[in-house]
């Protein structure tokens, strides 16, 4: 699905985004009734160039005949410049997280015994998944990082897993760790980091001058913003998979004051990219898995 998503918003994004930066600058005039007409953009910015040009040219050297400026030639500068935007936006998509990390102030080496911690986290995980029918495969993080102070989340940001200081103290660390495996251990980080590399939002407003940027991730955002949802929950079920669903309930319960998900959004649940908490237990609460 995520692999889809990100196909058809490029397919948007490429093709329909080209296809109206072309046209926006080089359709001639709108009209409609009799005398009523629109002069489009490419137009108007033609006839105002070469004008000036050619005031120029009379004047400072009228034996030379002046350049005459095409719409054509106008369309491709800018359908050039939008496609400079998306390169642009790929190497802000590619640092984005080395960014976030950095501002963060994430430490990348983990003391001696926060290591400890982790791994018998982890070790913990890998115990309960022995008693399971239906076990997924179970694979570690190669990077994982901590931030320092009382807060207690867990995620990932680029292919690093940040871990908050405070949750790396806490009982609930085996089973928030088994729901972020089940991102690392799917295509999750892979997609996540495409989509990043997608113009953010706030480039949309140069659609005004005919450079769509962000139309395809804009046209699909209710249905990527349910494709994260699902992917949440089914994170869920992996770590319910792994004989952690109920130590993840009472996390959930516990925790839902510390975590992202549990405040209402403008806009309702569907454009936010994270169900709200009370569904995730709901979810886990009704989970039917195989156990031994």
């Amino acid at each position: 699905m995520g692999m889809a998503l990100l196909l058809l918003s490029w397919l948007i994004e490429g093709g329909a985004g080209v296809w109206f930066c072309y046209h926006f600058w080089t359709f001639g005039c709108w009209r409609w009734g009799a005398d009523a007409s629109i002069a489009g953009p490419g137009y108007v910015l033609v006839w105002v160039w070469n004008a000036l040009v050619s005031s120029l040219y009379h004047t400072y050297a009228p034996h030379r005949h002046p350049p005459v400026l095409t719409q054509e030639q106008v369309a491709l500068f800018f359908v050039a410049l939008y496609i400079a935007f998306h390169l642009l936006a790929f190497v802000r998509g590619m640092i984005l997280p080395l960014r976030e990390r950095h501002k963060r102030g994430v430490r990348r080496q983990p003391s001696a015994r926060e290591k400890e911690r982790f791994e018998r986290a982890y070790a913990a995980v890998a115990r309960t998944r022995g008693t399971m029918a239906d076990a997924p495969p179970l694979k570690g993080p190669r990077r994982w990082q901590v931030l320092d102070g009382g807060g207690l989340q867990a995620r990932w940001i680029g292919w690093a897993l940040v871990v908050d200081q405070g949750i790396l103290e806490s009982k609930h660390l085996p089973a928030l760790l088994a729901h972020e495996l089940g991102h690392y251990n799917s295509l999750d980080l892979l997609v996540r980091t495409l989509y990043l590399v997608f113009p953010p939002l706030e480039w949309s407003v140069l659609t005004l001058i005919g450079m769509p940027n962000g139309c395809g991730k804009i046209a699909l955002y209710p249905l990527w913003m349910k494709y994260w949802r699902d992917r949440v929950f089914a994170c869920d079920e992996y770590a319910a998979r792994l004989g952690q669903r109920y130590q993840l309930v009472r996390a959930l319960d516990e925790l839902k004051w510390a975590r992202d998900g549990g405040a209402a959004t403008g806009g309702g649940r569907w454009l936010r990219d994270t169900p709200y908490i009370e569904s995730r237990i709901d979810r886990l609460m009704l989970y039917r898995g195989l156990q031994q």
